[in-house]
């Protein structure tokens, strides 16, 4: 009672603002209608391989050894872009907690049967987090497993800067990424089934790198959750 009476009296007092643009909207709700109409989802079946709807997919289902499944609730389009590019470039850490919901729930429906033992995320090196303020991908992350039960824990750490990976060509990122990232303590990975999260899918190039430490240390299986996929009519870069 008390917790939602501060919620009320809160909204009094300052406005209620759409999670994802930031405009001003009804204090009962979280999206503004413009935002709410453009919201993409990404409708099950999904193909694993790509974290598309099977409807959309073009990769063949490739098989990616070192990821077991890749997933996110979102194409990265319309709304959600703006989502998150006010997380990551306007530093609005606040659109974090509604999409690592959305994150936890769709794993939930794709990952229904996954007991994972931990979640972790892509890193940063200390320069970049401290320019950034923040690492988007443990906000989400910690969000996402704290919804679905599980623990979050660091286990990765990024050795060297690299260029963006959004400045990059689809066949650039691959090798932009290679040998960045390294484990931080083996015996807290091996044996594990992991949950790597991060916010947008793009070429699969980062995730499928982090992946690959994770399983080379021992990792049982490593499973990829974003906030976002790109899809195949929209190869902009995230």
């Amino acid at each position: 009672m008390k917790t939602q009476f501060f919620k009320t009296a809160k909204r009094l007092f300052y406005p209620q603002r759409c999670a994802y643009c930031g405009r001003v909207i009804d204090p009962f709700t979280e999206l503004c209608d413009a935002c709410a109409q453009e919201v993409c989802r990404v409708p099950p079946p999904i193909c694993f391989a790509c974290a598309r709807s099977k409807k959309d997919c073009d990769c063949g289902g490739a098989h990616n050894r070192f990821v077991t499944a890749f997933a996110a609730p979102f194409y990265f389009d319309g709304s959600v872009r703006t989502a998150i590019h006010r997380l990551k470039f306007s530093g609005d850490t606040d659109v974090a907690a509604p999409l690592s919901r959305e994150m936890a729930n769709f794993a939930c429906e794709v990952f229904a049967h996954v007991q994972f033992d931990c979640a972790t995320f892509v890193p940063m090196t200390d320069r970049e987090q401290k320019e950034r303020g923040f690492n988007q991908s443990r906000l989400l992350c910690v969000g996402a497993a704290k919804a679905l039960g599980i623990p979050t824990q660091p286990l990765l750490c990024k050795l060297y800067e690299t260029r963006r990976q959004r400045e990059l060509s689809r066949w650039e990122r691959s090798g932009n990424v290679l040998g960045v990232f390294d484990v931080v303590d083996p015996s807290l990975v091996a044996g594990k089934r992991i949950l790597l999260c991060d916010d947008v899918t793009t070429s699969r190039s980062t995730l499928t790198e982090c992946a690959k430490m994770l399983r080379i240390y021992g990792a049982r299986e490593v499973f990829c959750l974003t906030a976002a996929v790109v899809s195949p009519r929209d190869n902009r870069k995230g």
